[in-house]
């Protein structure tokens, strides 16, 4: 086993452990950010330049726009929000992701002779594994994002895991979709901040919108509306 290749599952785990359980928003981004950084890293032989530096690149690029959605309600004077967070709590997600990628490490090559490191199936499971909690739980847009980054790069490093370092055009397609997710969970993000009382829930509680005058004047008398007259 390659211990480098440990040291950097280890963070890929970090990132995803923190990115679930945290509720400040900044530290949501910056273990997703660590996540995303990480992940093209863990393949055997190392991916080409090219290739590295598209992933590497789209990783940045999707963390710092999420980075600007959250930090967007400074202006307008709302502060910076704070996601669902963990309803179960950093150490119990840790023990969960320790089992997944234990079985992701046993189940290596899924009975066929794998072309990519055992320690990229095992972070992929125990990513894949902590995808679930935000996906199933969460109740507000990024918390929900945080599950769609995480599903997409346990896929990237299962994948990478059977069928070894991916070719230069299917990485720079992979650094499209994940600037593109991120993009558009930004801007989804910066939509909801600036819908009502500037959160991230799916749902804007009314006391807190700013609502519209009616346009028609309530009736003086109830006569009116019996159809008598006024």
């Amino acid at each position: 086993m390659n211990p480098l290749l440990a040291v950097v599952a280890l963070a890929v785990v970090a990132g995803a452990v923190a990115a679930v359980s945290l509720r400040d928003a900044r530290g949501v981004i910056l273990g997703l950010a660590a996540l995303m950084v990480a992940t093209p890293f863990l393949a055997e032989p190392v991916a080409e330049p090219i290739g590295l530096a598209a992933q590497l690149v789209a990783a940045v690029l999707a963390a710092e726009l999420l980075w600007i959605s959250v930090r967007a309600g400074r202006e307008r004077g709302t502060g910076e929000p704070l996601t669902g967070g963990s309803r179960i709590g950093w150490p119990t997600e840790t023990l969960l992701a320790a089992a997944g990628a234990v079985v992701g490490f046993a189940a290596h090559g899924l009975g066929a002779t794998a072309g990519g490191p055992a320690m990229a199936s095992a972070a992929g499971f125990a990513v894949a594994t902590l995808a679930v909690i935000p996906l199933l739980t969460g109740r507000d847009l990024l918390r929900l994002g945080v599950g769609l980054v995480l599903l997409l790069q346990a896929g990237l490093l299962v994948r990478a895991a059977l069928g070894g370092t991916p070719p230069v055009l299917e990485q720079l397609i992979t650094a499209g979709l994940v600037a593109a997710l991120g993009g558009a969970l930004a801007a989804l993000i910066m939509a909801a901040r600036g819908d009502g009382a500037g959160g991230l829930d799916l749902t804007v509680d009314l006391d807190g919108r700013r609502q519209r005058e009616p346009d028609a004047h309530p009736m003086d008398e109830p006569a009116v509306a019996l159809g008598g007259p006024r």
